[in-house]
């Protein structure tokens, strides 16, 4: 399996980059938000931002890869590429590099990712910008291993992209890290 991790800050463009791995390169996904959001309903919560963060550090706490783990064995038996996002600490990038795998960081300016999120209009994204801002601050970094730091996450990745201009513009910084790994369409390692 050729597994693609994605990792990067609020609404920076990683379902962006993740719809397309999928639509032009075969990959299949496998979302942490959505394996929290079934865990956080299966538990009576609202699946918020906050449940879904709370979560995620529940299973954290049970050790550093715990989370990753749980979402890279749900996906089928027999999928040849994957992409698995978040990962939101070291350890967790770390896991993806474990399993083979190559892991991308996305990033944007703090307000058009603010304007993104507002755009999305899901209930989890419904937040002001103060609010944003500070549930920023708090994943960007923490000294526990086991909560949110984006930053180191960020910085452990193999490649960065910036998602600041159009969409082509990003769907070409893709392509040039799929060129790096010498990845095709048809062929998962050249």
């Amino acid at each position: 399996m050729f597994i693609v991790g994605i990792t990067g800050t609020l609404g920076a463009g990683k379902g962006t980059v993740v719809d397309y791995l999928v639509r032009e390169k075969g990959f299949v996904h496998a979302s942490v938000s959505e394996f929290l959001a079934v865990e956080t309903k299966r538990r009576g919560i609202e699946p918020d931002r906050i449940a879904r963060h709370n979560l995620a550090n529940e299973y954290r706490a049970q050790g550093p890869t715990v989370l990753m783990e749980a979402v890279y064995q749900s996906v089928p038996q027999g999928v040849e590429r994957v992409v698995l996002e978040p990962q939101h600490t070291v350890s967790e990038v770390r896991f993806m590099q474990s399993r083979g795998g190559v892991v991308f960081a996305v990033d944007a300016d703090l307000e058009t990712r603010y304007n993104r999120i507002r755009e999305r209009g899901s209930l989890k994204d419904n937040v002001s910008f103060d609010e944003f801002a500070a549930i920023q601050k708090l994943e960007m970094a923490s000294d526990d291993p086991n909560k949110n730091n984006l930053g180191a996450a960020i910085e452990a990745a193999d490649f960065h992209v910036t998602n600041d201009g159009t969409l082509e513009e990003l769907y070409t910084q893709i392509e040039q890290v799929l060129a790096k790994i010498h990845f095709s369409k048809h062929d998962v390692r050249v």
